[in-house]
């Protein structure tokens, strides 16, 4: 693990940045966290943390002055600032002293954080590997790619850097740029967690380093620009076409070149990525206006599905995802378990999906979950207890277009049909156990206590939910509760807070919620406030 140090006079900031972050996942440790400069130095001249997350205006020592200490005696402690906008120049200065990142404290995102630790991590993990070379010619050679993608996030995102200053870096780092006649592609890595499970890839860096050798690769042999990862699944191609006047034959040479790298991936990784295309501009001011264009010409993808090119702002091809949604509407299995009611409100939400296509992605995947959760409710309350476990957020949540979202909502459906179909018959002790824990699922009932009651051991009754309902006792527990809560949150005015104690949880809200929102994919206040909305919805019709 490398070591953290937290330097941030802001007590709030500092100790939720502490404890909402986790660390590990990056392969770093909080080590210490200080509200001075001066109490962090005594500290880092002690300890030498490897990185130093630090504010800039702070009593007694500021961070301006921390980080030019800490670099009198050592280039390689990465530094991350914390900045207000007010400070934003001040940030800028600090890029001087070699700081890796800076994060803006009104605005960070969990996504920004991570993003900023990933980097750390690599730039860490760089300068481990070259200690050997560093041993034997007592200095070490910078790596260009992290260089080379610093410079582009900091001059497209956050214009840290002028125009001049950016040709500039262009011309010595002899890099294939041109200011004339430019383009920006941003290419999404589709299904980017299987590919991940799929190399074994923990942390992703496997994937990265064999994406940037195959796109350096390519376009180095059409001669037409730079790419420059900027997070897990998104990379920026930056074309240029001096040579070329026609835009017909350039949108053709940026065809050919996508097209291009699509098959290499789909060859050598058996994946498919995305591509958001810009317009094409003249000057190098002009690259962070064409990524944002490329970024919303690329959001089509969630409609459109994986493996395709955006350009422009032609509305997004529908026709697959209302086959999928038509499928789902014709689902004569699942039509047949409803009421003539109930398949009202199963239409109401199909209409939901479909008239929510024209709204932002998040709206729409809260509907997809609430769709999955009432035919799981549904189908819990008039089945039999085992298809109130085939919970569907856990796949929902690596689906990251909406046909793929539709498909496993459709493999869903099947797998509830078939089940409820075989009738499997639980054994006496799972089924006394069940009604057990419906008596006294507001009590902290453990897995002994309930063993005590069916006259089993502790380890017998947790080998037969797992082999009967093929999940663990407490994960049946929880959903049991949450079954529940989700009737208080829809049918009662009580707060959201009030609910975990009324159902079995501790008091404590930010468990419940991270345990409901696991198994619903929503936190309670939007199942709530989604729920209210369905239900005005239907009464309206």
């Amino acid at each position: 693990m490398y070591k953290v140090m937290i330097v941030e006079d802001e007590m709030l900031v500092r100790i939720g940045l502490k404890n909402s972050v986790e660390w590990s996942k990056f392969g770093l440790e909080v080590t210490a966290d200080f509200p001075d400069g001066l109490a962090a130095w005594d500290y880092y001249e002690r300890e030498k943390p490897d990185v130093v997350i630090t504010d800039i205006s702070m009593p007694r020592m500021d961070g301006m002055e921390l980080i030019s200490n800490i670099r009198k005696q050592d280039k390689h402690t990465r530094v991350v600032v914390l900045s207000c906008l007010e400070e934003f120049e001040l940030a800028r200065k600090a890029l001087a002293l070699d700081v890796s990142s800076y994060i803006l404290k009104l605005t960070m995102t969990e996504e920004e954080i991570e993003q900023v630790l990933t980097g750390v991590r690599e730039e860490l993990d760089q300068q481990q590997s070259q200690v050997n070379v560093q041993g034997r010619t007592g200095s070490a050679t910078p790596d260009m790619e992290l260089v080379k993608e610093k410079m582009f996030k900091d001059f497209m995102f956050y214009r840290i850097f002028s125009t001049d200053e950016f040709a500039r870096f262009v011309t010595e780092s002899n890099l294939r740029l041109s200011p004339v006649r430019l383009v920006v592609c941003v290419m999404e890595v589709d299904r980017y967690f299987s590919l991940k499970e799929r190399f074994r890839d923990e942390h992703g860096h496997l994937v990265k380093m064999s994406l940037l050798n195959i796109l350096s690769e390519i376009m180095s042999g059409y001669k037409r620009g730079e790419a420059v990862q900027i997070n897990d699944r998104h990379y920026a191609l930056v074309l240029h076409f001096a040579d070329m006047l026609s835009e017909q034959a350039i949108v053709q040479e940026i065809r050919q070149l996508l097209d291009h790298i699509q098959n290499t991936i789909r060859h050598y990784f058996n994946s498919t990525v995305s591509f958001g295309v810009s317009s094409v501009n003249g000057g190098y001011d002009s690259l962070p206006r064409q990524y944002a264009e490329a970024q919303r010409a690329l959001q089509r993808k969630f409609i459109t599905g994986p493996g395709q090119q955006h350009q422009g702002s032609d509305r997004a091809d529908r026709s697959g995802v209302l086959a999928r949604v038509e499928q789902i509407r014709q689902h004569t299995d699942i039509r047949e378990l409803l009421s003539p009611l109930k398949q009202k409100e199963y239409d109401a939400f199909l209409d939901e999906i479909e008239g929510g296509m024209c709204e932002d992605r998040k709206t729409l995947e809260i509907t997809i979950y609430q769709f999955v959760q009432w035919i799981n409710t549904h189908v819990y309350d008039h089945n039999n207890e085992k298809t109130l476990l085939l919970s569907m957020t856990e796949k929902l949540e690596t689906c990251d277009t909406m046909p793929d979202m539709l498909d496993q909502i459709v493999i869903y459906m099947d797998s509830l049909v078939e089940l409820i179909r075989k009738r499997l018959q639980m054994s006496d002790e799972i089924t006394r156990a069940i009604e057990y824990i419906k008596r006294h699922y507001t009590e902290n009932i453990s897995l002994q206590m309930v063993a005590d009651y069916v006259g089993l051991s502790q380890g017998y009754l947790s080998n037969l939910f797992r082999k009967e309902l093929q999940i663990t006792y407490i994960d049946y527990v929880n959903r049991y509760r949450i079954e529940r809560a989700k009737e208080l949150l829809a049918q009662s005015q009580m707060r959201s807070s009030d609910v975990p104690a009324l159902v079995g949880f501790s008091p404590e809200y930010t468990y419940f919620s991270k345990v409901f929102k696991k198994i619903t994919g929503l936190n309670p206040n939007e199942y709530r406030r989604q729920t209210t909305l369905r239900d005005k919805r239907v009464q309206e019709q």
